[in-house]
């Protein structure tokens, strides 16, 4: 399976909730009891909320995508392509767990193990963890599905992630392995776009995420 697969699963199942409005209906059932930390400044909320998570979905193949990319670049494939091939395999292959997810609902949860299994890949190098791709507000949309998906499954599906990364790679020598190679590849022309759109996502759907209140997973 290829990411074209990804983006066409991902097109079906927004386009259905863009005509049921299933997941909608939930998210204007759960505003009451969201996490402290996520503040809504928008007018319309739930439209927000919704908008942020199909962005945040579509997301994902294509940074699995640029991080192709800059792996053939960079003359890392066989570091990197594990986890391209696993990222595919949560949309194409989803485990029964995530199956009884369904609709935009289930998206959300495919979307999330993606984004963290390239999150555990960069916070786990030295050279990577420090740089602008590891910033704060890249992490906060991450924590903003988390919530969105809930506990406890949320948090189980961070427990599999870390295991899945360290089945794929041996620690600490890919702690201390130079990608500074990979990284200025992160710099050109197709994956900044990509990098702003990121770090905006929150931003740009009147959301905001006040750790101040406290933060607990």
């Amino acid at each position: 399976m290829t990411l074209d697969a990804v983006y066409e699963i991902i097109q079906q199942v927004s386009a259905a909730e863009l005509k049921s409005q299933q997941y909608a209906r939930w998210l204007a059932s759960q505003l009451d009891s969201l996490h402290r930390v996520i503040s809504l400044q928008g007018m319309d909320p739930v439209s927000d909320l919704r908008k942020f998570v199909l962005e945040y979905v579509s997301l994902a193949p294509r940074i699995v995508e640029c991080v192709a990319d800059c792996a053939e670049q960079c003359q890392r494939k066989l570091l990197f392509q594990p986890f391209i091939d696993i990222s595919v395999e949560y949309f194409v292959h989803p485990s029964v767990q995530v199956l009884q997810h369904t609709g935009l609902d289930g998206l959300l949860v495919r979307a999330y193990q993606s984004h963290r299994l390239i999150e555990e890949l960069y916070e786990n190098n030295m050279s990577l963890r420090d740089s602008p791709i590891c910033e704060l507000r890249a992490t906060q949309a991450n924590l903003l599905a988390h919530y969105l998906i809930g506990e406890p499954f949320a948090n189980e599906i961070d427990q599999a992630t870390h295991v899945t990364f360290r089945n794929l790679v041996s620690m600490p020598d890919y702690y201390h392995l130079d990608l500074a190679i990979y990284l200025a590849h992160t710099n050109d022309h197709k994956w900044q776009p990509l990098n702003m759109a990121w770090l905006a996502l929150l931003d740009n759907h009147n959301i905001q995420m006040s750790f101040s209140l406290g933060y607990s997973c």
